[in-house]
């Protein structure tokens, strides 16, 4: 059911789901026999399918994995979401920021390092376009896990530390990016039927009151009135440039339904997209996906807005797999689609 941690964030959208007359079953699966299983007996009636990960066991007691995804593909079963390439596409960041930069997207210049890459930094920074500060991150990892002020590195004794002490704790390869001193921008985007719907939002906290500071992970994690908030991003020429950037992200790794896209300014104010997430969260009200909807939706109460959020993926689903969709579905996304305002009528008015 989306990307929900516990039972509790599963409920929530199986409830939202119910209050739209939708009729919800819950299979838990640990193996690629269990799935196939559950897939099986799904064939008989019509249904959509809303994997909640990534990647299960092949098999009971292995430690190899296959994707969902494909699982679900080679049993013909509409899905809800990005097919396995997409998904694979941005399970690691630095095979995501390649696909980027292939097709010309605007992200941070990058490499990912492994030991051996650490006895010839000067030439691998040099070969990469990368200048001191740089900005040193965990290549799998989500939430900031690994995030602290200390990724922030002035030089190459520093540079190779912090590789070190990240490649040990959370293993190799370590991503080395341009640092990006600007303000954080987050990006829902949802590819509905009539158009790409983009939500952004700034991410504020109270530690800009220091330009070099950065969100680890425990800001991330703190509470909404603790002290990080969001604002929806209202600047035509903000929203133009996020559409030139999130867009042909979403193109280049082939998003369906909807992802969350991270971006952030760079000295020049210029926007450059560092993450691209395959599972958002859907955890009422935690989750930043759920969050950005709810401030967007300020006037409503927070339930229409995680109900309009839900809606939308459904509905963009049921829509590409030429589906039936349930009329509280159809009428909460169509009526946030046609009061959002297209980015391209936002450019034109700047």
């Amino acid at each position: 059911m989306g990307w929900t941690t516990d039972s509790a964030s599963q409920k929530d959208v199986v409830h939202s789901l119910e209050r739209a007359g939708v009729e919800v079953v819950v299979f838990e699966v640990s193996s690629k026999m269990q799935l196939v299983d559950v897939l099986s007996s799904l064939k008989s009636e019509p249904c959509l399918v809303w994997p909640n990960a990534y990647q299960v066991y092949a098999f009971e007691g292995s430690s190899d994995t296959v994707w969902l995804a494909d699982v679900i593909n080679e049993h013909g079963l509409p899905m809800i979401g990005s097919n396995a390439t997409a998904l694979k596409n941005v399970m690691l960041k630095d095979e995501c920021q390649r696909v980027l930069e292939h097709h010309g997207v605007a992200i941070p210049a990058f490499a990912a390092l492994d030991e051996a890459a650490l006895n010839n930094l000067e030439h691998l920074l040099e070969t990469r376009d990368l200048v001191f500060p740089l900005f040193v991150k965990p290549n799998a990892l989500s939430s900031s896990k690994g995030i602290s002020q200390d990724c922030v590195v002035h030089n190459l004794d520093e540079l190779r530390q912090q590789t070190l002490y990240l490649g040990e704790q959370y293993g190799y390869p370590v991503m080395v990016e341009e640092y990006l001193p600007g303000q954080d921008i987050t990006v829902a985007v949802f590819m509905t039927p009539e158009r790409p719907v983009i939500l952004a939002t700034y991410y504020d906290t109270e530690i800009y009151d220091d330009p070099g500071a950065v969100l680890d992970h425990g800001v991330r994690l703190r509470d909404w009135d603790d002290g990080k908030w969001l604002r929806v991003v209202e600047e035509p020429e903000m929203l133009a440039q996020i559409e030139s950037v999130v867009l042909p992200a979403c193109e280049a790794v082939g998003i369906a339904e909807f992802t969350r896209i991270d971006c952030r300014l760079d000295r020049h104010g210029r926007l450059k997209a560092f993450d691209v997430n395959g599972l958002p969260g859907l955890e009422l009200p935690f989750s930043t996906t759920v969050w950005q909807m709810i401030v967007k939706m300020a006037d409503q109460p927070q339930l229409h807005a995680f109900d309009t959020l839900i809606s939308l993926v459904v509905y963009s689903a049921a829509y590409r797999h030429q589906m039936s969709i349930p009329s509280r579905i159809k009428t909460l996304a169509e009526d946030y689609i046609a009061t959002s305002t297209p980015i391209t009528a936002c450019r034109e008015t700047a």
